[in-house]
């Protein structure tokens, strides 16, 4: 039986294994943290609350992962949220959005009659272009500039997908390469004239990523979010039960019952390669674990560069991993709150409006100078934030009577022109609770514990490069074929023998699990050869 090393056990390394394990492989995950997860994870980082640490919410994680391993069995539930989404605006107005079309429809015309009528046509769309790409997101893809059966596999798959495109309809094939091609902002000008629509939509081609929305590629973002679930016009955020760590610990279920082995305090020293092929790896306590595939989870800097020696890698291919873009823009906090927050322009009490993430980011001008700040090296003076309190729908995340807020929040700069973020952490914590007054009042009030994690802590903590939520840019040049660069095609690598299966290569990141699932297809593929 064949024996495989993954490196990392974040939520594609873990679906990874699941796959491997089934198919029979002998697979041994090893784990630099004392906790499973990556950045997909739940912990106490709070005394009492249970905090979904990086990612808050999930809709890209893939139907048919969770079916084929039957996660719901090893306790994987999901929580839908409706509405998802609320956006607040100064005047005390504010725009839901969820899964029922009369309702969005309504919520849209109290600012845009024309955009109320322009909604559901705008989410069938994005829906049709959507499945227009999904197959080119859901299987391992050749890479561009190689050689022999990679170069003629790569070729064939662009003519497939030239061809399928070529018979899409003429407005639809106009869309889908602006959407791969253009400004998020631009893109929405089709359909909207109201910032109170178009920013609530606009946030998905930007989120996590160093873009703003006038920027080309950002409506890439939105198209690769409507590939998850989906509301009327824009990607149905749920939550899962106990956290985001409950889809890493399914996960971690179901690969330990077909029989993997998961090691925690497992750093990675480095990757062995013997005669130009991948042999194991060495742990950072000396041990050596040898197998016959190493497949890393871990992004592209930290396996090329980190895990490899610089002789075993081109030289034009290690370059280009070197000089690879991170570009961590996110930051994370988690409030333990002694009430539930009072929304402004809301009746007081317990309300739908508390089911769903609040957006505080008014305009999309709003949104231009919050990325403004960032490229000048500061972060936002006010910021794009979203808060969702995951209590409301599941008690257990907090202790009884308390409540639990996540708050995501951009642009916040990995790297700031004045100082350093271990000084200004927990200032700019309470300037972002200045901005939530606005909409929250009360709310820095009711705080009773808190959590900050800038750009550094995310790359401390979780191994995120530059605090790069994505394992790499989402941007033009980082994806399909290109991604994580050119030598690195379908999860394969330089190095026989070494395979990826994160976020930094095809087709993305976001809580998806194909990357996984993908790269353990290769993975199989290549022992049934």
């Amino acid at each position: 039986m064949p024996n495989v090393v993954i490196i990392g056990a974040g939520h594609n390394g873990l679906t990874c294994a699941a796959y491997l394990a089934r198919a029979g492989v002998g697979v041994t995950v090893v784990e630099r943290r004392d906790i499973i997860g990556g950045a997909c994870v739940t912990e106490e980082l709070m005394p009492g609350y249970q905090c979904s640490t990086a990612s808050l919410v999930t809709s890209l994680f893939r139907p048919e992962i969770a079916a084929d391993l039957d996660l719901a069995s090893h306790g994987l539930e999901f929580i839908p949220r409706n509405p998802s989404v609320v956006a607040l605006f100064p005047d005390g107005r504010h725009l839901s959005l969820g899964s029922d079309e009369a309702a969005c429809v309504a919520e849209i015309a109290k600012f845009s009659s024309a955009d109320a009528e322009a909604y559901p046509a705008y989410g069938a769309t994005m829906r049709r272009l959507a499945r227009a790409i999904e197959p080119l997101l859901m299987n391992p893809l050749p890479g561009l500039g190689g050689n022999g059966a990679d170069a003629r596999g790569a070729g064939a798959v662009l003519k497939e997908l030239l061809r399928s495109a070529a018979e899409l309809p003429g407005d639809d094939l106009v869309l889908l390469l602006e959407a791969i091609t253009g400004s998020a902002a631009g893109f929405l000008e089709h359909w909207f004239e109201s910032d109170a629509i178009k920013v609530p939509l606009v946030i998905d081609g930007i989120t996590g990523v160093n873009a703003s929305p006038s920027m080309p590629g950002s409506a890439y973002l939105m198209l690769y979010h409507m590939t998850g679930g989906t509301e009327v016009g824009r990607p149905a955020w749920g939550q899962v039960r106990g956290g985001q760590g409950g889809i890493t610990t399914a996960l971690a279920s179901v690969a330990r019952a077909h029989g993997a082995v998961i090691r925690t305090n497992a750093p990675v020293a480095g990757i062995t390669v013997t005669d130009g092929r991948a042999t194991g790896v060495v742990l950072e306590s000396g041990e050596q674990l040898t197998a016959d595939a190493v497949v890393s989870a871990a992004d592209p800097y930290r396996t090329f560069v980190g895990m490899l020696e610089e002789s075993v890698l081109p030289t034009r291919f290690r370059r280009a991993m070197e000089n690879r873009r991170f570009d961590g823009v996110a930051m994370k906090m988690h409030l333990a709150l002694d009430r539930l927050p009072q929304v402004r322009g809301f009746p007081e009490g317990q309300g739908p409006q508390h089911n769903a993430t609040l957006l505080i980011a008014p305009t999309l001008e709003y949104l231009e100078q919050a990325y403004a700040d960032a490229r000048a090296g500061r972060p936002s003076m006010n910021p794009h934030i979203e808060c969702t309190i995951p209590s409301v729908l599941d008690p257990t995340v907090a202790p009884e009577g308390r409540h639990l807020m996540g708050i995501y929040l951009q642009y916040t700069p990995y790297q700031l022109v004045e100082g350093s973020w271990d000084d200004i952490r927990e200032s700019y914590a309470d300037r972002v609770l200045e901005c939530m007054e606005e909409y929250l009042p009360g709310i820095t009030e009711s705080v009773v514990d808190r959590r900050v994690l800038t750009p550094v802590d995310l790359e401390r903590r979780l191994g995120l490069t530059g605090g790069d939520l994505y394992h790499g840019a989402m941007t033009a040049d980082q994806l399909f074929f290109l991604r994580p660069g050119e030598g690195a095609s379908s999860h394969h690598t330089p190095v026989t023998g070494l395979y990826l299966c994160g976020s930094g290569t095809h087709p993305g990141g976001g809580v998806f699990g194909v990357p996984g699932r993908n790269g353990a297809q290769a993975v199989l593929t290549d022992i049934s050869d």
